[in-house]
């Protein structure tokens, strides 16, 4: 009986091992699709007018998608900023 309940542990390891594995190389890089920085391999300072142009025709121009929000954001923080240093 110790011997199956050995068995079944490795087995169940071995598998778990497997979906960290399938998790890691299939799953995790679809999350990265979600941001369009690590889509496109530049900080959004970095873009040029072609990347954005690329991101639109991956993310869409509506004002709900990933590219947007991120636009926004950095355009939003940057206001802030040059706000806070008039101050």
């Amino acid at each position: 009986m110790n011997n199956l309940i050995q068995v079944i542990d490795e087995v169940v390891e071995l598998k778990l091992k497997a979906v960290d594995r399938i998790i890691e190389e299939f799953i995790d890089p679809i999350g990265e699709i979600g941001n369009p920085e690590k889509l496109i391999g530049k900080k959004y300072e970095e873009w040029n007018p072609q990347d954005v142009q690329r991101l639109s025709q991956v993310y869409g121009t509506g004002d709900d998608t990933p590219l947007s929000k991120l636009i926004f954001k950095r355009v939003y923080d940057k206001v802030k900023q040059l706000e806070a240093e008039a101050l």
